[in-house]
């Protein structure tokens, strides 16, 4: 596997410590210090491999860092230096899947491919959030909820640690993304949406906080519905429909 030299080597030689030293600095920097796709790479390898709980928790944190960071996921980079019954290339699918199931959950960001990669793994492994623990390889065992739990305290840090918006009108900042007073778009996202999940639409672009309870409904329902209408394939065909 093709990675960055001296940071690869450096985790290769001293195991779990190194790894526990870069995530903590990452983690330190609230988020912003950036990282590599093959860096990412490494750090989710060694995690998959390692035998203590409080670093392989931290799965999850790292693929949303990578979201953060723009990295977009590769899945040969990822198994190519296993076989296909390889433990740990198991282990590494099973943190891939629960990892997106947690961030449909929790309605965080996913990093680009994560999707694409996990699909195939549904029907091998089934729904990974059902369960308390997850199991993987030599033994080793995860708190499904302590997973969630740590993931939740990473994004409720990258959230008080983004500066407040400044007043409009400084100059310093973008405009707000959503429309305000548009007609057509209120139309148009009626004929989609309920009124409920309309709501909920604007409430997440304004990055408003959730209750629990619209959290998981945004997560099971109107997300979905957002990924249907972001498919390429869907946008093309309605264009090409309207169009005739």
């Amino acid at each position: 596997m093709k990675t960055d030299g001296k940071f690869t080597s450096t985790v290769k030689t001293n195991g779990s410590d190194a790894v526990l030293r870069v995530l903590d600095s990452l983690l330190a920097d609230s988020g912003q210090k950036r990282l590599t796709g093959s860096q990412a790479t490494v750090i989710l390898d060694a995690l998959a491999s390692s035998n203590d709980p409080a670093l392989v928790l931290r799965f999850p944190v790292v693929l949303s860092i990578c979201a953060r960071n723009g990295v977009s996921l590769n899945s040969h980079s990822l198994f190519s230096k296993y076989w296909e019954s390889s433990p740990k290339k198991q282990n590494l699918e099973k943190l891939l899947l629960l990892t997106d199931e947690l961030f449909d959950l929790e309605g965080v960001e996913a990093p680009q491919n994560l999707k694409k990669i996990v699909n195939p793994l549904k029907a091998r492994y089934g729904t990974l959030l059902s369960s308390r623990m997850l199991s993987l390889s030599s033994g080793l065992s995860i708190s499904i909820r302590s997973a969630q739990n740590t993931l939740r305290d990473y994004t409720a840090r990258i959230k008080k640690a983004i500066p407040a918006q400044k007043p409009e009108g400084t100059g310093s900042e973008r405009k707000p993304v959503v429309p305000e007073g548009s007609t057509e778009l209120d139309a148009s996202l009626a004929r989609l949406f309920s009124p409920k999940q309309k709501d909920l639409v604007f409430k997440k672009l304004k990055n408003e906080a959730f209750t629990k309870t619209e959290r998981e409904y945004y997560s099971r329902v109107v997300r979905k519905k957002l990924l249907s209408i972001a498919n390429v394939r869907v946008n093309d065909i309605a264009v090409k429909l309207t169009q005739k």
